[in-house]
């Protein structure tokens, strides 16, 4: 963190001496040497995130005497410093502490302690304007000076679509204010890419009082005077004072100067003048006062100076022979003192032959705004690295070489030199670097090295001087510091702009609005008007209202005060190629649409009319834009763009900038005003205006004829300047500038001006214009480009063609150079001007000179030089050959043009027409080329309507003619003629007539003419002839001759192609005669046509033959006749369908009509298809049964093609059965796929076998390939279901439903434990209770096992099913007599259709995947138990409940055929149960819980819900029974869903908990009635494994999902050391383990497990709907009955086919079946309607599962089955069908009587043993 600061420096003084720093203000003091400093510093902090430098550039200055880290960043100039360490005494003088003391009251508002401010690295661009306002009212007040604002523009979009044009269009206008103002269209806003957070930039200091000429003028004068007065001994001559006013000395001395001089002031006694001039009046003695003043102080000076220069020794010539090791002024005043006072670095040199500064360097500046000159600090001689010259391609060559500008390392600019004399290069080669000097001194007055004991040194340049060579001689050597006359008349050349601190944006910003609130506050403006606050001219800052007009007055106030100095920061000519250019370029923002806009500054120098885009290499700041930072009163001084060239400047974003611009026609008259008003400075550096850093009041301009204008530029603005333009201004504040150059076309002489005055000036230019204007030839070839370059190209070449001449009259050498070289490489190295086309050069040196110079090269002769040429003379004058030749084109053509004209009055069209091809070819605009083109355009049009009568149309071919068309010479008028209207003529002679009167109006000449002409008169002398043949027509009694006569005449009318009325009438004569022979032949005739008739009829009228006439007459009867028949054709053939009767009758018609033969042959071919249709669609209903049958779509395809425009009852018939048949084949299609939905009554097989049948009686026609695959399924379906082991042949079905339900109830999962019940010890399922007292018990008891039997039980079979063998070997028979291991088999070689809807297949599934399951159980539990160390006697409940199972079921359940798992249980049991009695072990004892729920009473509807009754809205709501508890609950308060399956078993939460299992459909928690702490829960779960003494609790989360809470009212501790009593084993006792077969989690009653993942079936598409059809049975066809699917046929009524549309497929969507509903998620989901009965709400339909296909290996099916399933379908069991082999257990079992292990038990006699009740 550190601080960066703003100087602002006060000082006011009221009693003056000689000393500088009192004269003028401790400001202006500081400006010249920062050593004696009387003002205070002015700190405003900010704090910066990132700092990029140390603090020591933030430190106060207090005075010369401060240390090396307080002292200030700029070094004061060395020439300065020890002249004015001599004013330390005198500026501490008691007067000036006065005046400290007042500064210092004065600064006491701004000089406290302040704390930083905070600055954000990221500039907030919502705290600037990013926008000016558009529409700005007039100013009451006039602008300040009276300045007249310049114009401002604002272009439309399509104006703004070219920047180049736009400028050009308003050049003329504008160019006369020097700049203009630019205002986009709406909806134009160039976007800031810059990254103000990375953005960094270096400021330069400005203070504004010394910039302005006369202030920096008269304090270099004070200096000069002070030091010369210092040197003559007089240190404490102090400034006259006048009525107690200090003497403006400088103001004195210009006017004295003005008046002539001293002497001519004396003589003409204007020393009273003067006085009132400097504003003194009333005075007595005041002409004696300032004379003495003038005398006293400013006289011996002035002497000094014309001694110096008049003196033969001090003025020495440039031309005088002197010592090469000299140390002249020439070589050290052009360095200057470059250093920080240290005396090792007092002599430098430097190599004059080095270019003096550049305009690419901070000497000038090509924008708009003063360049940076902090680039250069710290540079003791030349470019270093980190200089940054405006042209990369230039530093690579020049960065070493090239000495930068002449700088000081801390105060900017040296003088620049006086152009040096011809003899400059002598003293050059003849100057040593300082390391080969000899250590002697020599003195620059004798040049002799003698008497160094009288040698003085200059304290400014260290140059020798002999005291007694000096004018006056010096006796002693005197005190202090001592400067030659040099050094003393040098004083003040050296001013420059520091380098600042370097910013980030917001660091920037935050200093300028902290600045400007304190200046404002602290100066508010004194408007005499009120400001209004809404004025988008008037800003607050702070609580001050300032405006643009406030500003304005403030900075000039500042330029121009003494009293007060401030110093701001300029971010300025920052670098767009290193920092970035604020607006998107290609590269950096290539989806930008601005990136390519051509007001893009990144673009505008290489637009197409931009001369600068043939500039080879990009020049910085030039054709790449540089970026400009400003600040309050930050201002960039007067100067105009390098060459001369336009500039543009756009502001992004911040305060308004004020711009000053002169016209470049005043730039002579600006330059003289700025000389006049400070010719000193000029004096002394003749460029100081291509250093930018002098200012001059616009006032004194004006009034120095000077014309000058302002503008404000504002956020989103452009302003341009114009070529030569010079301007200057400064901001208001905080803002953002992008500026680059360009030029257009008009700029070139402009260019070639500012080159000659940059070789006048030795200034290097930036690019060479004589290569732009080669490239230019070279890249452009276009008339436009010749006409404004031939003028700059003749001068080029005419001046360099002389330079040349001039060359070779010197005998040199000429070499051809066709090598583009690098500019240095043919840069003069005495004016500095760019010898593009030819240079002069020795064999003894690298460097160049043009021709003007050849003679400062070197040593050697002229004729020894060499001149390299670029082009050779040829060349040039060819290219310029070629541009003027270009150029002279459009010229050329004008005087074409006028030849002709002039040559005839009437010129010839065609030589017209030439011109105008050879005008549109010209790539340029012709003025005269649109008038020209318009006549003859015109003459076109008339020469195309002269070719209506001179040029026949080409008749097109005629159309074939039809019957009794007349022949072609009977045919020769439109009005009875079908030939082209085209072919006759349609103009008459009237228009012939007027287009002749129209061309002696037109001007032009061509034959077309005078063929007209004939061509009227052959049309007069016909017309006369028709007219005597119509006079004699009805008088001539030989008719054939007549009409003779006027068929010749019509034949020679005929090749006029003019029409006459005449030869028409003479026509209607012939025609009529050659119509009444043609009637007599042919009106009889009964072949002629309707088409004949009418033609006939058409002639007759046109001929004018009478009503009356018994032709016409005739004519107009068979008319009529044959129009009512074609009425009547064309009727019938526009109906959609027609029928067979209908043709019918047209084909038997009156011969005697006329007809029209197209619409006869339209009505036959309708007929004939007709017919077809209906023969090939009687045969395909009455089939061949020997022949091919056809597809149900291709008799539908030809059914619609049929139908499509007639109405045939046989077609009717056909698509009827077409109709059925497709839907049949659509719906054994869904069948097969799975998608069919049966919604009638009865078993979708039964179904089917009817389809079957309907098939082959009434739809044999048809091939029906859907239909057979069906067929053939159906077939597999019967023999699969015979294969079922419970398949009834009588009754033609299985009946599975028994088993099932036994299996289902044997093989619950939740059941796989023996019951807990000790009563529970018969093969059934109820426990043998003892009988009430008093009632006899039929229980009898087995005397082996002691197993207890009721009495119905122990009577089938007679003996314990526990221990005899015979109940499991097939001895004793059972209705099942089957084995387990066939049905898997069975399952999965069942048919696609069997699967997807047989009953008997869901069932067939669903037992074996129980049984499965079961034989899964008990071969796990049978491996274990057969060890001889798990056979124990507590395992017998567990034997008998597998028993029990498998004795319900009946069939044989085990892996395979030869292992049965009754017997092994048997056998088992008996070895189990012959064991002697278990020795009583202590038994543990579960904790018991009782709910709240145990201790309720049932509610009024009979439930002991979770609610416990206190929900009166649950009354009667729909309940569930535990089945272990039997209590009833509300289905809502346990969230038990009313939809499940049937087989889905409700245990309620309580038994869940109690029996430690997981509640399926919610979390149970419980609450101990005596611990309410919240969160805390019973851990039952626990407490259950455990056998816990003790209530475990545990704290869980706030529930999240569905929740019971219950109750815990009393707990019985478990015990964990009781015994268990003899017999059988409850399942929470805790005995051995059994092994468990390895099974999916457990899924309860309502997730039973599967083995078949099933997929969702797909919707079957819906059957069609058939239209009814009308029954023909006397067609002879077969008509099939409506089919037995469907009742849509049944009642039908006939409809007419025309009307009758084909009906849509009819939606499915809310149509159920019983295989329509939710499909079952598991296997062994039970259907209901094999499950018993249910509430309808509660029913659900059973969903058809799909297996995996038939046609799978054996082996992917025995990947997806369990172990037994596995073994059961291998492929090496090849046991036929159970249904094959009914005696499969007639014998024993081989493992019967056996256990696994094998060990034989003993036999023993099982007998049952009636019990006693006691």
């Amino acid at each position: 963190m550190y601080l960066l600061l703003i100087r602002i420096h006060f000082s006011k003084t009221e009693e003056w001496s000689l000393d500088p720093s009192a004269c003028c203000g401790q400001a202006e003091m500081e400006n010249k040497g920062r050593g004696d400093e009387k003002g205070s510093v002015f700190e405003i902090p900010t704090r910066k995130q990132q700092p990029t430098q140390d603090d020591s550039s933030a430190t106060s200055l207090s005075g010369i005497s401060q240390s090396n880290s307080n002292a200030p960043k700029r070094a004061p100039r060395k020439s300065k410093t020890d002249a004015l360490a001599a004013l330390q005494n005198h500026a501490q003088s008691s007067s000036l502490d006065n005046d400290e003391s007042n500064s210092h009251e004065f600064d006491s508002e701004f000089s406290r302690n302040r704390t930083p401010i905070p600055v954000s690295p990221l500039l907030d661009l919502s705290s600037v304007k990013t926008s000016g306002p558009r529409d700005i009212p007039p100013h009451a007040t006039p602008r300040p000076f009276g300045l007249e604002d310049c114009p401002v523009f604002y272009p439309t979009l399509d104006e703004f679509n070219d920047p180049m044009t736009y400028v050009r269009s308003i050049s003329d206008s504008a160019k006369d204010y020097g700049i203009c103002k630019i205002v986009p269209p709406n909806g134009w806003k160039m976007p800031f890419v810059t990254d103000t957070e990375a953005f960094r930039f270096k400021t330069r200091l400005q203070r504004l009082n010394s910039i302005e000429a006369s202030s920096r003028a008269k304090i270099n004068f004070l200096e000069q005077l002070y030091r010369f007065h210092k040197q003559q001994g007089n240190s404490r001559v102090s400034v006259p004072t006048i009525n107690h006013k200090p003497l403006d000395l400088w103001l004195l001395r210009k006017e004295v100067h003005k008046l002539g001089g001293y002497d001519a002031v004396t003589k003409n006694k204007k020393w009273s003048d003067l006085g009132r001039l400097l504003g003194y009046g009333g005075i007595p003695g005041l002409s004696t006062q300032i004379k003495n003043s003038y005398t006293r102080v400013i006289l011996p000076y002035e002497d000094f100076c014309e001694r110096v220069r008049t003196s033969p020794t001090l003025s020495m010539s440039p031309t005088t022979t002197r010592d090469p090791q000299l140390k002249t002024h020439v070589n050290t005043q052009t360095v200057g003192s470059m250093r920080l006072g240290q005396s090792s670095a007092r002599s430098a040199s430097v190599d004059n032959q080095s270019p003096p500064s550049s305009p690419l360097t901070a000497s000038s500046s090509p924008l708009s705004e003063p360049p940076d000159e902090g680039e250069f600090k710290d540079q003791p001689r030349g470019r270093s690295d980190s200089a940054k010259p405006r042209r990369s391609a230039r530093m690579s060559s020049q960065e070493h070489s090239t000495p930068g500008p002449r700088r000081s390392e801390g105060n900017g600019l040296l003088p620049s030199p006086i152009i040096p004399s011809p003899i400059f290069h002598d003293q050059q080669r003849t100057t040593k670097p300082s390391s080969e000097r000899p250590t002697q001194q020599s003195c620059e007055i004798c040049q002799k090295k003698n008497r160094g004991e009288e040698m003085l040194l200059c304290d400014g340049c260290d140059c020798g001087f002999h005291m007694f060579c000096l004018d006056p001689p010096l006796a002693t050597i005197p005190k202090g510091q001592w400067f030659c006359h040099t050094c003393l008349f040098g004083t003040g050349g050296d001013f420059g702009f520091d380098e600042g601190e370097e910013h980030s944006l917001s660091s920037f910003q935050a200093r300028d609005a902290e600045f400007r609130r304190l200046w404002w506050s602290a100066h508010p403006p004194t408007s005499s008007e009120p400001l209004d606050p809404k004025d988008p001219v008037v800003n607050r800052v702070g609580g001050v209202l300032v405006s643009e007009y406030d500003v304005e007055n403030e900075f000039w106030r500042l330029v121009q005060t003494p009293q007060e100095t401030v110093e701001i920061e300029y971010g300025a000519d920052v670098h767009s190629t290193t920092h970035g250019s604020a607006m998107p370029t290609m590269e950096t923002h290539p989806l930008d649409p601005y990136a390519k806009d051509p007001w893009n500054l990144n673009n505008m120098p290489i637009v197409s009319d931009s001369l600068l885009r043939f500039i080879k290499s990009d020049i910085s700041g030039m054709t790449v834009p540089w970026t400009y930072v400003g600040m309050v009163f930050s201002t960039f001084c007067w100067h105009n763009e390098d060459h001369y060239t336009y500039s543009i400047n756009y502001m992004h974003w911040g305060e308004t900038k004020t711009w000053y611009g002169i016209p470049g026609d005043d730039a002579e008259k600006f330059e003289t005003a700025i000389k006049s008003e400070a010719p000193d400075l000029f004096e002394a550096q003749p460029d100081l205006l291509f250093q930018l850093v002098t200012l001059m009041n616009p006032k004194r301009l004006i009034d120095a004829g000077v014309r000058v204008h302002a503008c404000n530029q504002r956020a989103g603005e452009f302003v341009i300047t114009f070529p030569k333009a010079y301007h200057a201004g400064f901001n208001h504040g905080f803002n953002f500038n992008e500026a680059v150059n360009f030029a257009l076309p008009d700029w070139l002489p402009y260019g070639r001006d500012c080159v000659q005055r940059y070789r006048e000036h030795r200034k290097l230019p930036v690019f060479s214009h004589d290569e732009l204007l080669i490239t230019i030839t070279q890249q452009s070839q276009s008339i436009k480009t010749a006409l404004w370059l031939a003028d700059s190209l003749k001068e080029m070449t005419e001046r360099e063609i002389a330079a040349r001449e001039k060359a070779r009259s010197f005998g040199m050498t000429e070499v051809i150079d066709e090598v583009d070289h690098p500019e240095e490489q043919y840069q003069c190295i005495i004016c500095k001007v760019f010898c593009y086309l030819s240079q002069v050069n020795c064999q003894c040196k690298t460097q160049v000179v043009c021709v003007e110079h050849a003679d400062l090269l070197c040593d050697h002769s002229l004729n020894q030089l060499t001149l390299r040429l670029r082009f050779t003379d040829a060349d040039l004058l060819d290219t310029q050959t070629k541009v003027v030749e270009r150029a002279g084109i459009p010229s050329s053509w004008k005087g074409k043009l006028s030849k002709v004209l002039i040559d005839s009055a009437r010129p010839q069209l065609r030589s017209l027409r030439a011109l105008l091809a050879e005008g549109e070819r010209v790539n340029y605009h012709l003025p005269e080329l649109p008038a020209l083109r318009k006549c003859v355009n015109r003459a076109g049009e008339w020469v195309d309507s002269a070719n209506t009568f001179l040029i026949r149309k080409q008749s097109r071919k005629r159309s074939r003619r039809s019957r009794g068309r007349p022949p072609l010479n009977e045919a020769a008028n439109t009005s009875f003629d079908d030939r082209d209207p085209g072919d006759r003529p349609d103009r008459g002679l009237e228009d012939l007539y007027s287009l002749l009167r129209e061309v002696e109006n037109l001007g032009f000449d061509t034959p077309e003419i005078s063929v007209l002409q004939g061509l009227a008169r052959q049309a007069e002398e016909i017309k006369l002839k028709a007219l005597d043949l119509l006079d004699v027509s009805n008088a001539i009694p030989e008719r054939d001759a007549y009409i003779g006569d006027c068929e010749r005449l019509l034949l020679q009318g005929s090749s006029l192609n003019v029409h006459l009325e005449e030869i028409v009438e003479i026509e209607k004569i012939v025609m009529r005669e050659h119509l009444l022979r043609e009637l007599e032949e042919k009106l009889d005739d009964a072949a002629i046509t309707l088409e004949d008739i009418r033609g006939l009829l058409t002639r007759a009228r046109s001929c004018n033959l009478p009503q009356d006439n018994k032709y016409m007459k005739t004519l107009e009867s068979r008319q009529r006749a044959g129009d009512n028949w074609e009425e009547r054709a064309r009727h019938v053939l526009e109906q959609p369908y027609k029928t067979i009767d209908e043709l019918d009758d047209f084909f038997n018609m009156d011969s005697t009509i006329p007809i029209e033969v197209t619409v006869y042959d339209r009505l036959m071919s309708a007929r004939n298809k007709a017919k077809d249709f209906e023969k090939q669609a009687k045969a395909w209903l009455s089939p061949d049964t020997q022949g091919p049958k056809p597809k149900v779509q291709e008799v539908m395809r030809f059914v619609a093609r049929a139908e499509k425009d007639f109405s045939i009852p046989a077609i009717q018939d056909l698509k009827r059965t077409a109709d059925i048949a497709f839907d049949l084949e659509t719906r054994c299609e869904a069948v097969i796929k799975n998608r069919y939905q049966h919604r009638d009554e009865g078993d979708i097989f039964d179904m089917m076998r009817r389809w079957k049948t309907y098939t082959r009686e009434h739809l044999p026609m048809f091939s029906l390939p859907i239909f057979e695959k069906l067929d053939v399924q159906l077939s597999q379906h019967q023999r699969w279901l015979e294969d079922l082991p419970w398949y009834c042949p009588q009754r033609n079905e299985p009946h599975g439903q028994a088993i099932l339900d036994d299996v289902v109830e044997s093989t619950r999962p939740e059941d796989d434990l023996p019951p807990s019940d000790e009563y529970f010890t018969c093969i059934c399922t109820t426990p043998v209770r003892p009988p009430p007292p008093g009632v006899v018990s039929d229980a009898v008891q087995c005397d082996h096992c002691f197993a207890r039997f009721h009495g119905v039980c122990a009577a089938n079979g007679g003996s314990c099913p526990f221990c005899d063998h015979h109940h499991w070997n097939g001895a004793i028979h059972k209705e099942r007599s089957w084995h387990f291991c066939f049905l898997p088999t069975i399952l999965l070689s069942a048919p696609d259709i069997t699967r997807n809807y047989s009953d008997a297949w869901k069932q067939l599934e669903i037992i074996v995947h129980r049984i499965d399951r079961l034989s899964s159980v008990i071969g796990h539990f049978l491996s274990y138990a057969s060890q001889p160390s798990n056979r124990r006697a507590e395992y017998i409940p567990q034997v008998r409940h597998y028993m029990r199972k498998l004795y319900k079921i009946q069939f044989a359940v085990s892996p395979s055929r030869e292992v049965s798992f009754g017997l092994d249980l048997a056998g088992l049991h008996r070895i189990l149960a012959g064991q002697p009695a278990p020795v009583r072990i202590k038994k543990r004892r579960r904790p018991r819980f009782t709910f709240g729920q145990d201790i309720d009473k049932d509610w009024t509807d009979g439930t002991r819900c979770i609610c416990r009754g206190r929900t009166p809205y649950l009354l009667n709501y729909p309940t569930a029974e535990c089945d272990v508890c039997n209590k009833l609950y509300h289905a809502a308060c346990v969230f038990f869903p009313l939809d499940t399956s049937p087989t889905n078993r409700f245990m309620c939460p309580l038994c869940c908990l109690r029996k430690n299992r997981s509640y399926p459909y919610s979390e149970v928690r419980v609450k101990h009635i005596d611990n309410q702490e919240m969160n805390t829960y019973v851990n039952t779960k626990e407490m259950l494994d455990t056998f816990s003494k003790d209530i475990i609790y545990v704290k869980m989360l706030p529930p999240y999902t569905q929740t019971l809470f219950v109750e815990l009212t009393r707990f019985v501790p478990g015990q964990p050391d009781n015994s268990s009593p003899n017999g059988s084993t409850p399942r929470s006792t805790a005995g051995p383990s059994i092994p468990r077969p390895p099974t999916a989690p457990d899924t309860s009653h309502h997730h039973p497990m599967h083995l078949l993942h099933t997929p969702l079936p797909l919707p079957t598409p819906p059957p069609p709907v058939y239209e009814p059809v009308r029954t023909l049975p006397s067609s002879g066809h077969h008509v099939p009955p409506p089919p037995p699917w469907s009742n849509r046929w049944q009642n039908t009524t006939p409809l007419s086919l025309a009307s009758a549309q084909r009906s849509h497929l009819s939606d499915s969507s809310h149509s159920t079946s019983p295989h329509s509903g939710k499909k079952r998620k598991f296997v062994d989901e039970t259907p209901d309607d094999m499950a018993g009965s249910r509430s309808p709400k509660q029913r659900r339909m059973p969903q058809t599962p799909v297996p995996p296909s038939s046609t799978l290996s054996s082996r992917p099916l025995q990947q997806t089955l369990s172990p037994s399933l596995a073994m059961i379908v291998s492929p090496v069991d090849t046991e036929p069908s159970p249904r094959t082999t009914s005696s499969y257990f007639a014998g024993p079992s081989s493992s019967a009587g056996k256990l696994v292990n094998g060990d034989t038990p003993p036999v023993k006699t099982v007998k049952l043993v009636v019990s006693k009740n006691k």
